[in-house]
């Protein structure tokens, strides 16, 4: 755990500054609208698409600051399976640096995810425990295994909705929006996925999985 929060904290000023000046804009075109997803089990041969899919195994990790983040299994509210995920953080209360959540999926094994950068997005499942918000305040990271971590923020036009506690919000991150060329992030040695949490929240968290978009003004589902 330690090794993951020591990477984090080299970039956590310039991944704040990326999530704050993203997460606050509020736009009324929702990017997931104009796209058509083809959901499949396999993208072109890759078949690691299950960044999380029911279980809170030794691949999903939470920072060790627990008066800042809670994360634990949910079976009672999930999007599909018999388990999902809690998560509730105050980062500003806990007076906490950095706080996130990340997923080394597929048991932790490198992933070549450069045939997918072009055509595949990252889509979450999202749901309010209390209440609805518009305003996700987190960003989303890939990180390599020589540390190199690319991050996007949070903007409205991610998502396919209003968050409530009555559905489930689908959110989606293309992977040509991180700045992998910029970072020299190596897409065929993929270490984990992170989401950095910042302000408050309380979620469920369900079904994280990579899918193929197509440029596209309908949308399959």
């Amino acid at each position: 755990m330690s090794k993951f929060i020591k990477l984090c904290f080299g970039f956590a000023s310039l991944a704040l500054l990326s999530a704050c000046s993203s997460f606050v804009q509020v736009q009324d075109r929702s990017l997931y609208n104009e796209l058509a997803i083809v959901d499949s089990n396999e993208i072109d041969g890759f078949k690691a698409v299950y960044i999380f899919n029911n279980d809170y195994d030794k691949s999903v990790w939470v920072s060790p600051e627990v008066h800042c983040v809670q994360m634990a299994t949910e079976k009672t509210n999930v999007f599909s399976g018999p388990a999902g995920l809690k998560v509730t953080w105050d980062k500003i209360a806990g007076n906490c640096k950095w706080i996130g959540i990340g997923f080394g999926w597929n048991n932790w094994m490198s992933k070549d995810i450069s045939d997918l950068k072009d055509n595949s997005a990252i889509q979450m499942k999202v749901k309010s425990v209390k209440g609805s918000f518009k305003n996700f305040p987190v960003a989303f990271a890939l990180e390599d295994y020589s540390g190199v971590q690319a991050y996007y923020g949070f903007n409205y036009s991610l998502a396919s909705g209003e968050f409530t506690d009555s559905t489930w919000t689908t959110v989606l991150i293309p992977l040509s929006k991180f700045p992998f060329e910029a970072k020299d992030f190596d897409l065929e040695r993929v270490k984990q996925f992170i989401i950095q949490l910042e302000g408050d929240g309380n979620i469920y968290l369900d079904e994280i999985k990579f899918i193929k978009i197509e440029n596209e003004k309908t949308i399959r589902s």
